[in-house]
């Protein structure tokens, strides 16, 4: 029996490669976690950037306590199994300047794993309706696998660092939003096609994303990255599972540990084909 998703999510998952909205915690809750981000912006005297983006979850202590919460793996759990490894974490934020977009892509071109047995969280921290740009899907495709991508298109705004579009012809008429309120999730498989369009509400869209796979998925790349197991046991050895709970964005030791993880991470990214992994530093 599913813990946190009807037989019916589980089945449109699928079919479909998405499930949304999940309610993971309360909007309150939600508020509480953004106001700890926005503290550690203003202290800083900036907005997140580029490498505290990636694995956020090694830097941020109200991060890494989100991403482990109970309803958030349950539902994980649900699709992939009680192994979780957290393979990569990043913040979204999308100002509302109807500026920032996300091209039509696949997550998996970043991962080169073996088999695409992973999941897709988004987590929203603040409103990410229609108007503030919540992700899009397109049903299905997920049993298209893997497919060719194009970075010869990159367009100013585009908040992927690749700047990547997949060649397919996309039918954005048959687009699906998957409008989320603070405190919901959405999950969607890794080869599912979507997209993000400009925020053109009155706050900035601020979300995590949260990439999960059992730990029976091999790397295919040279380029090993580290990973975290999150619940359950690692019976196959695919990931050096040295990544550790942050104690504070500003401690030497959680700044070393984190910078090692995003290095490993973004290593295996351009070994996937990705040259512009340090483009939005």
């Amino acid at each position: 029996m599913p813990k946190v998703l009807s037989e019916e999510a589980v089945q449109q998952y699928k079919r479909d490669g998405y499930v949304s909205p999940i309610r993971v915690m309360s909007e309150n809750d939600a508020a509480d976690i953004l106001k700890e981000l926005k503290a550690f912006e203003k202290k800083q005297g900036r907005p997140v950037y580029g490498v505290q983006r990636t694995k956020a979850c090694l830097l941020f202590p109200f991060i890494y306590e989100m991403v482990t919460r109970e309803k958030i793996l349950d539902a994980i759990e649900d699709l992939i199994g009680p192994d979780i490894l957290i393979y990569q974490n990043a913040a979204w934020l999308k100002d509302a300047d109807g500026k920032g977009f996300v091209s039509w892509h696949q997550d998996s071109t970043y991962f080169g794993m073996d088999p695409w047995e992973l999941v897709s969280a988004w987590v929203a921290l603040s409103p990410a309706g229609v108007e503030e740009g919540c992700i899009e899907v397109l049903p299905g495709t997920q049993k298209l696998g893997m497919l060719p991508f194009d970075y010869s298109a990159m367009k100013e705004g585009n908040m992927l660092a690749s700047g990547q579009r997949a060649i397919y012809d996309i039918d954005e008429s048959k687009a699906v939003p998957m409008p989320l309120r603070p405190g919901e999730m959405s999950l969607h498989h890794v080869n599912l096609l979507h997209c993000s369009r400009p925020n053109n509400g009155a706050e900035r869209r601020v979300g995590f994303s949260i990439a999960c796979c059992p730990p029976s998925v091999r790397q295919t790349t040279k380029a090993k990255t580290s990973a975290m197991l999150l619940r359950g046991e690692d019976q196959f050895g695919n990931y050096d599972l040295n990544e550790r709970p942050p104690v504070s964005p500003d401690d030497a030791c959680t700044i070393e540990a984190h910078a090692r993880a995003v290095e490993l991470y973004r290593l295996k990214v351009v070994e996937c084909g990705n040259d512009n992994a340090r483009r939005l530093d």
